[in-house]
């Protein structure tokens, strides 16, 4: 089989300073070898100097809503019809992967995109970043005889309904089970979920080979949706110490989303900004440095699609937005974006750039953990491979 040979790379491996000078050889979807310095090219080899530039792994948005069409400049209803959504939601997912996001996580889906749209990925019948499903988002009814119908969520009383209702969006396609369990961070009503009707769903998810997600924020629900065994936590708005104590001793991944509320605290005037509150990103600024110091496994991702200020395709925005606005070092954004983002994948092997990895990789012309915002141009994103394949742009 003839290999990929890439030389003179400055590489960003997901985990360490950039090193110069360094060969990378792939075979077939794996990385056979990374080596400081020259390497022999055997006689069929493809050899591609890299000149210096950037060979970096493919990076990850936790928190992707590919069926999310109601922002940007080509947007649809969210009363679309289902045919049209799932279009919409393919072309999302290849915007992703020509930024250079190899896979996405889903954060909430309508019908069945989510799933049906991984399986036609999957099999190789369309191309885009790898998806791994959502279900749609499971929201608690404010009652006992409100209707569970009429809209794009699920809604749920108690946990019986609440583990049936898992139970049937894994039978759909979902590897990860959305819950609303509380309100904050763009949602201005929701009941809160009960402790019990956490662990129902959570339960019922875990024995069918599934994670959950929850929306939440409050020191007291997160806590909660930590000790129910929720694995995802989405905004984490008013995290304290103890927060980070339970996260850190669980493991779970935290996606803070800080785009959205960065752009809403800018300009009011945006769509989408009169949903946040311009005190919840402003603590976040400060608590989100002390939890990633402590080792957090934090993971970018938001609400892409939702509103106007937030279209698909400004992913790398947020990465910037994390660097200027809240004071994270770019290596360590560029690690939550790779290396934990390839671990929440839930795919192993995923996110890093060593012997034995899957070969998801971007060419980037200059060094984006010198400059993030380099990662917001399309023109610096020369070539993405996933899976070992080139499968956007071309090589230099």
């Amino acid at each position: 089989m003839s290999r990929l040979v890439f030389r003179n790379t400055l590489l960003l491996d997901g985990l360490h300073p950039g090193q110069s000078e360094t060969s990378v050889v792939v075979e077939g979807e794996r990385i056979c070898s990374v080596t400081r310095g020259h390497i022999d090219a055997h006689p069929n080899d493809t050899v591609i100097d890299l000149k210096g530039k950037t060979l970096m792994p493919g990076m990850v948005s936790g928190h992707f809503h590919a069926a999310y069409s109601m922002g940007g400049a080509n947007k649809i209803a969210m009363s679309a019809s289902a045919t049209q959504q799932a279009l919409w939601a393919l072309g999302n997912v290849q915007t992703a992967l020509r930024a250079g996001y190899t896979s996405v996580v889903g954060a909430g889906t309508f019908h069945d995109i989510d799933g049906r749209l991984a399986e036609a990925l999957d099999a190789g019948v369309v191309t885009g970043a790898r998806l791994i499903p959502s279900s749609r988002a499971l929201s608690p009814k404010t009652g006992p005889d409100e209707s569970g119908e009429g809209s794009p969520w699920v809604k749920c009383w108690g946990p019986d309904e609440f583990r049936n209702a898992a139970i049937s969006e894994i039978s759909r396609g979902a590897r990860i089970v959305k819950l609303f369990a509380a309100e904050g961070h763009a949602m201005r009503s929701c009941r809160e979920m009960t402790f019990e009707e956490l662990k129902a769903a959570t339960d019922a998810a875990h024995e069918h080979g599934a994670r959950t997600r929850a929306h939440v924020c409050g020191r007291d629900p997160i806590l909660k949706c930590i000790r129910a065994g929720v694995d995802i936590i989405d905004h984490g708005d008013w995290m304290d110490d103890e927060c980070v104590d339970a996260l850190l001793r669980h493991g779970n991944f935290v996606l803070p989303s800080m785009y959205s509320p960065f752009l809403a605290a800018k300009d009011p005037n945006l769509d989408g900004s009169g949903f946040h509150d311009k005190g919840d990103f402003e603590y976040m600024q400060q608590e989100v440095p002390i939890a990633n110091a402590r080792g957090v496994k934090f993971v970018p991702g938001d609400d892409y699609g939702f509103f106007d200020m937030l279209p698909h395709g400004a992913y790398s925005g947020e990465l910037a937005c994390y660097v200027d606005a809240v004071g994270i070092s770019a290596l360590d954004v560029i690690r939550w974006a790779t290396a934990h983002g390839g671990e929440m994948t839930g795919i192993k092997d995923l996110g890093t750039l060593e012997a034995g990895k899957i070969a998801d990789m971007v060419i980037v012309d200059g060094d984006p953990s010198a400059d993030i915002h380099i990662l917001s141009k399309p023109e610096r994103i020369l070539a993405v491979f996933k899976g070992g394949a080139l499968v956007s742009g071309a090589l230099p």
